[in-house]
């Protein structure tokens, strides 16, 4: 588990970068829309960031007339603009790297945009591209594709960026966490934040086993951190206890919770969460320990939880603790102890 790195996957217009003149997209937008392109934004749009070329890019627009194609064309060619490096980006890439992560750079630029300044391509390792992938990041399956072709651990991971849809919404549905920074000139604050807080983490403990640096919303009345990337831990459970350890001194105790129709969130067993912390399970998760009520009832029926997997019993023992009153306790002891029954019958029979 030391040898796995955490991963920073960034953003590039209105993270780590502006330019001085308005996007390439929105301008051929502009352009197609005044010769007659009456197809939705979002798929013209695509159209621009998906294009491995120029060439390509027109080629979606050709049944325009050719006026409209002309202006097309000479957005795609005209001058970008200056970069303008946003204050805050490049020391958040420089502490990354210098932590031992691995700085991704998922973009939707569209053919010929220039590329990163040097001060700031220097620390990405690497850079996952619409033009690439053949979709866009306000699509789930680009945040998939990054997941499986970058090999990257989701339970390491963490998406930081300015667009709600691209940078927050769809890696989310992938199972990514998100640091959402704004994009009206308040993000190198942003920045300059996750990065003291990137630094004072430090490096991935060996015995970590993911990450929670994610966005921050109220739910039921407390403050959680969404974690899509833990879903796995409540799969078979509703909440599972873990450790946050931090830049704080100690451990921080919290639980994983398990939620009907939005992603699983992490919430502070008292107080707050630290904003960037390592996660821990519980020395004791594997195997859990049978209740010493329920060893009794076992033992009297003469059964045993050997014969259910690892999986299952963690899964029935942890439904029994999880019970909130005596009633509910003995009721589902009483449901695994008829379950071992009927498979005792079974492999009788």
């Amino acid at each position: 588990m030391s040898e796995r790195r955490p991963v920073l996957i960034v953003d590039a217009g209105g993270t780590l970068i502006t330019r001085t003149r308005p996007g390439l997209a929105g301008r051929v937008v502009a352009a197609a829309r005044a010769g007659g392109d009456e197809r939705p934004e979002p798929v013209i749009r695509a159209a621009v960031h998906t294009a491995p070329d120029v060439a390509a890019c027109l080629r979606t627009f050709e049944t325009l007339p050719p006026k409209a194609v002309a202006a097309v064309a000479a957005e795609l060619a005209a001058d970008p603009g200056d970069t303008v490096v946003l204050p805050g980006a490049e020391e958040l890439l420089d502490a990354a790297a210098g932590s031992g992560w691995r700085v991704v750079l998922a973009t939707n630029a569209g053919p010929g945009t220039p590329p990163l300044p040097a001060v700031l391509a220097q620390h990405i390792d690497t850079v996952a591209e619409s033009c690439g992938y053949g979709m866009v990041k306000d699509d789930p399956r680009f945040w998939a594709r990054l997941v499986e072709q970058e090999q990257v651990d989701p339970g390491l991971a963490v998406v930081v960026g300015d667009d709600l849809r691209a940078d927050q919404q769809a890696p989310e549905l992938a199972g990514l966490q998100t640091r959402p920074v704004r994009g009206d000139g308040a993000a190198p604050a942003r920045l300059t934040e996750l990065t003291r807080q990137l630094q004072a983490a430090g490096r991935v403990p060996a015995e970590a086993t993911a990450l929670v640096a994610g966005r921050r919303e109220q739910w039921a009345g407390r403050d959680i951190m969404v974690a899509p990337q833990l879903a796995h831990l409540v799969v078979r459970v509703t909440r599972a206890r873990v450790r946050l350890t931090s830049d704080a001194p100690g451990a921080t105790a919290a639980v994983v919770v398990r939620r009907q129709s939005r992603p699983p969130a992490v919430v502070g067993a008292s107080g707050s969460l630290p904003p960037f912390a390592w996660l821990h399970l519980p020395r004791d998760r594997r195997p859990y320990q049978v209740p010493a009520n329920l060893h009794a009832l076992l033992e009297r029926e003469g059964l045993q939880l050997d014969v259910l997997s690892p999986a299952d019993r963690r899964h029935a023992l942890a439904m029994i603790r999880e019970a909130r009153s005596t009633t509910a306790i003995s009721a589902r002891m009483s449901d695994l102890v008829l379950f071992l029954k009927d498979r005792r019958k079974g492999d009788v029979t």
